[in-house]
């Protein structure tokens, strides 16, 4: 979880593969629950739980 903290800190978009394999990409923001961050997706806003989360990938903007 540590990429996704930085993440959230930094205003960095990620990927986020689920345990179930399902894939979600979006910008995170921490809410009121411990146990699960907001992932603001081109969908909308998905809340999910830190413990169905098996890998994050963050994605790093290059400035030109």
């Amino acid at each position: 979880m540590h990429e996704l903290k930085i993440a959230v800190t930094l205003g960095h978009q990620v990927v986020v593969k689920l345990e179930n394999g399902h894939m979600m990409t979006g910008m995170p923001k921490w809410g009121s629950a411990p146990d699960r961050v907001q992932l603001r997706t081109m969908e909308g806003a998905v809340w999910v739980k830190l413990d169905e989360i098996s890998h994050v990938t963050r994605i790093i903007p290059f400035e030109k």
